[in-house]
């Protein structure tokens, strides 16, 4: 063999060994000027919340590094400074790359070396920067009552330019890097694509044509399969805007979007994970009545089918146990049944109540907030007995005479009754973990609403009467 041939061929080989070599892992130098002797954490975002991948001295000159053997995880970062102080960074395919830059000025003094997305990132950021000194006074302006309609056209005409100037420029960069995380990031920001208005027969706009397109096309611009997104701040902020603000509040509706979205994540198995566990713990913790519904749903089609696997079997049992106790008290369902003892000792039956509407009432005599609001069931119930309305009082106390003493010293004349040894086992059956606990049952002990006061029980009912 030539001797000479393979001379080069081995250093052509080497140097290619080396640069893999060289790419693997993570090596991330900054330099901050006016930073001296501290420390510095590198953070990624993952949902909504932030958490800390390392911490690193910071020497004399503001220099610092962050580097491991593992590659990190595609997403945004944000390199954090003393005083609450932080910039972001891409972190992609590239991850060793250099950047400078100064406190209190990051972005326009914000450089980079081997990172053209971090690059683009920030010529990006510049640029909304410079376009937003214009907008914002013109907006201000705008909204300002002494502004004349000739200058207000103006101002219109001025935002609509500044906003088609960004719109362009965040084109461009998705067409020079349609695959990067910077362009998916914008991508995903981006409105979906809507049609002209079309008018209904009576020649007035058709809106509800207009909302089932918005819905249908919310998720046109994200890429399910990619869960680089998932370690940004823009996916969480798209999955709430849709299930808050865009769906109508009405569990069956969000039932039927949560599964056509959880349908979609499957294209990823992280995206998956984060949509089911978002959909789940947003409506585990809704203060919306009803809404427990969707967690109920989510818990039994994908936690206790088996198909959610990143969970503890301690945690799985927690979690089913709480959507199975929820399951009977969900709204439309027949309110469990309870038989429990009036101040004579004679069993009785909620079920046995003969009403128009019932109101079960949890209660307690000692209880701050029932002293509230028991007091107001005596008006409610003088105004809507004679419509057809009880109140079955379910005192929850230990102590009969306590209990008998409050009814006859206040003149409550409706049903009560006691069960200090839970016999009947109201208190798991109906989830009491907190006194006043009001239910409205209608005529066959359907649960119309739950965990409401006395006021919108009473506006519940006259809407009821109404309908």
């Amino acid at each position: 063999m030539n001797l000479k041939r393979l001379f080069y061929t081995l250093i052509i080989t080497g140097s290619i060994l080396s640069c893999a070599i060289a790419e693997k892992g993570h090596h991330i130098e900054v330099t901050v000027a006016g930073l001296q002797d501290t420390t510095s954490m590198l953070a990624y975002h993952f949902g909504n919340r932030q958490y800390i991948h390392d911490t690193v001295k910071v020497d004399h000159e503001g220099r610092f590094r962050f580097k491991g053997d593992e590659r990190l995880d595609p997403g945004m970062y944000m390199v954090v400074l003393p005083g609450q102080q932080y910039f972001e960074i891409i972190v992609d395919k590239n991850q060793h790359f250099k950047v400078e830059t100064e406190m209190d000025n990051f972005i326009n003094t914000m450089k980079f070396e081997n990172s053209p997305d971090n690059e683009t990132f920030y010529n990006y950021m510049r640029r909304l920067s410079r376009e937003n000194q214009v907008i914002g006074p013109a907006r201000e302006e705008l909204q300002d009552p002494s502004t004349s309609p000739e200058r207000q056209a103006e101002l219109r005409n001025l935002l609509a330019e500044a906003n088609a100037n960004v719109k362009l420029l965040q084109d461009e960069i998705i067409k020079q890097s349609p695959d990067g995380l910077f362009a998916q990031i914008l991508m995903a920001q981006k409105e979906p694509e809507m049609p002209e208005v079309p008018l209904k027969e009576d020649g007035t706009p058709d809106n509800d044509y207009m909302y089932q397109v918005y819905k249908r096309n919310f998720w046109q611009n994200i890429d399910f399969s990619d869960d680089r997104i998932l370690r940004t701040p823009v996916f969480h902020a798209k999955l709430n805007q849709f299930f808050t603000r865009v769906l109508i509040q009405i569990p069956d509706s969000i039932i039927a979007e949560a599964d056509k979205l959880v349908e979609k994540s499957r294209a990823h198995p992280e995206m998956f994970k984060y949509v089911v566990f978002f959909i789940t713990n947003t409506f585990e913790r809704s203060q919306i009545m009803g809404m427990d519904a969707v967690f109920v749903h989510m818990v039994e089609n994908y936690y206790m089918t088996g198909e959610v696997d990143w969970v503890t079997p301690e945690q799985l049992k927690r979690i089913s146990e709480r959507a199975m106790s929820l399951k009977p008290l969900l709204i439309g369902k027949i309110a469990p049944e309870i038989t429990m003892f009036t101040p004579e000792r004679k069993p009785l039956s909620l079920h046995d109540v003969d009403a128009r509407f019932t109101v079960l009432y949890f209660w307690d005599s000692e209880c701050s907030h029932c002293k509230r609001q028991t007091p107001l069931l005596k008006g409610f119930y003088e105004r809507l007995q004679p419509k057809g309305v009880e109140i079955f009082a379910a005192n929850t106390e230990a102590d009969r005479n306590k209990w008998l003493d409050y009814v006859e010293s206040n003149g409550l004349e409706w049903i009560h009754v006691n069960d200090p040894a839970n016999t009947s086992g109201f208190r798991d059956k109906y989830d009491i973990w907190a006194t006043p606990l009001i239910f409205l049952l209608d005529e066959d002990k359907r649960i119309i609403a739950k965990r409401i006061t006395v006021e919108q029980t009473e506006e519940i009912i006259n809407r009821e009467l109404a309908n």
